[in-house]
């Protein structure tokens, strides 16, 4: 079997390296936001637009790298039952990084009106209940626990009226 005959039936040959390729690196980053074109698309984000139908949790925080907001993160994701039952949703607010809600980037001016409204700086970690009629019911500087959260919001009016409506 001569050389060339070898090439043409063997495996594609793919140089695997241990040092970082730029170019590698940029197109894997262009073929992501290509595939994920909602990314590159940030939404406007209004409280008055879930006003009456969903409570919602802001976590403002500096990073994804922040210690608290990893921990509020991990708090969030224990019971999505519990979240879901209460109609809250969760907006992340970050001082770099892409703020989302429903995983959905919000647009700098968004971003920006939730941090004048609530006075919370890029470099501050903050938690804030928004109530469903679109006033601050608590805030904590500090990660809240599922189990308190949800006391607040169960001792709600409202949420009590949810409540008996759907025994």
């Amino acid at each position: 079997m001569s050389l060339l005959q070898g090439c043409a039936s063997a495996q594609p040959f793919i140089a695997m390296s241990d040092s970082p390729n730029p170019f590698h690196s940029q197109s894997l980053k262009a073929a992501n936001v290509a595939a994920n074109p909602d990314r590159s698309q940030r939404i406007e984000f209004k409280l008055s637009d879930y006003q009456w139908q969903n409570r919602i949790l802001l976590v403002f925080a500096p990073s994804t790298d922040s210690s608290q907001y990893r921990q509020q993160m991990q708090v969030w994701q224990a019971d999505e039952a519990g979240t879901g039952n209460r109609d809250l949703k969760l907006v992340q607010i970050l001082g770099t990084g892409e703020s989302q809600v429903d995983g959905r980037s919000l647009n700098s001016a968004s971003v920006e009106k939730l941090r004048q409204q609530f006075g919370i700086t890029p470099e501050e970690f903050a938690v804030i209940l928004v109530g469903k009629d679109g006033t601050e019911k608590q805030r904590s500087q500090t990660p809240l626990d599922l189990a308190g959260l949800f006391r607040t919001i169960d001792a709600m009016p409202m949420r009590q009226q949810e409540m008996r409506s759907r025994q």
